[in-house]
């Protein structure tokens, strides 16, 4: 029989760390073990690239029978839109990592967290770490599967050289929001048993909000509506949009206006979201 046991932990909050620098050792182990971790369980990677190959292709297909007879759509040509396709759909495979929800997730289970909770490097310092090493892994993976992404779909220059400096920008602003967003994500598992349900709901909504699929541009009047009150489209759509030169100039400015609002939200959510997890450490044993 599982039983569920519910702690407090000690003076609800974790022991304060004496320098972030002299963590740094510890932030490079953890980047270090689970880069390798990532690389030891490659096929999954391989598995999980020759889909996002495969999506890449069926949308460049979609896309190219939509756009028969017409030069634009919404002043988008088809050549922008298959790199915009190609692109976002690169990184949005990029930046999602549900395998550090699910290590949050099995630590809480198995009350592993408890050790996490009193080493001198916080639990959510430790749990971003293992998103960069994991982050640095499917780069990796990505840089080998460049040629067949670029069979599969379409992959351009810029719209300019300024172009190209924003999006390095946008991207940065939008890999925090991913990282946040993640991070609160395995933050349930303090508070439910199961979290694979909410994570397959999350990449469902997530990748579809944030412009993988059909840029958010071309959304109809309430579904934009919606996305425009979300944050994943500043984590996919912004970044790439800005690439091939859909957003530009003052409007490039304001959309990482909005992505630096979105950090700054999320940080306090998450900061907020963590603060009532402390008080919670939930623990099944048989």
């Amino acid at each position: 029989m599982t039983t569920t046991v519910t702690t407090t932990a000690p003076a609800g909050r974790e022991p304060v760390s004496r320098s972030p620098w002299r963590d740094v050792p510890a932030y490079r182990q953890i980047i270090n073990s689970r880069l390798r971790t990532t690389l030891a369980y490659r096929q999954n990677v391989f598995f999980l690239l020759a889909i996002l190959i495969l999506q890449i292709f069926i949308l460049r297909k979609v896309w190219t029978a939509l756009y028969q007879g017409h030069t634009t759509v919404d002043g988008l040509t088809l050549h922008a839109l298959l790199v915009y396709i190609t692109l976002a759909n690169l990184q949005n495979w990029v930046l999602q990592d549900p395998t550090i929800s699910f290590y949050m997730y099995n630590r809480v289970r198995e009350g592993q967290v408890a050790f996490d909770l009193v080493r001198p490097v916080g639990f959510v310092p430790q749990m971003f770490a293992h998103l960069v090493g994991s982050s640095f892994a499917t780069v990796i993976f990505g840089s080998v599967a460049l040629p067949f992404i670029f069979f599969a779909g379409t992959l351009g220059a810029p719209a300019s050289p300024t172009a190209l400096l924003l999006y390095v920008a946008s991207f940065v602003l939008g890999y925090v929001i991913t990282t946040l967003l993640t991070l609160m994500l395995g933050m349930f598992a303090f508070w439910t048993t199961e979290i694979s349900g909410l994570t397959m709901l999350y990449r469902l909504i997530n990748q579809f909000f944030a412009g993988a699929l059909v840029p958010v541009s071309l959304f109809p009047g309430a579904i934009r509506i919606i996305a425009d009150v979300l944050p994943f489209q500043a984590t996919t759509y912004t970044p790439v949009a800005i690439y091939v030169g859909r957003v530009r100039g003052a409007n490039a400015i304001g959309a990482l206006g909005v992505q630096a609002v979105w950090v700054v939200l999320l940080i306090f959510a998450s900061w907020a979201m963590w603060q009532r997890a402390l008080h919670r450490v939930v623990v099944q044993g048989g």
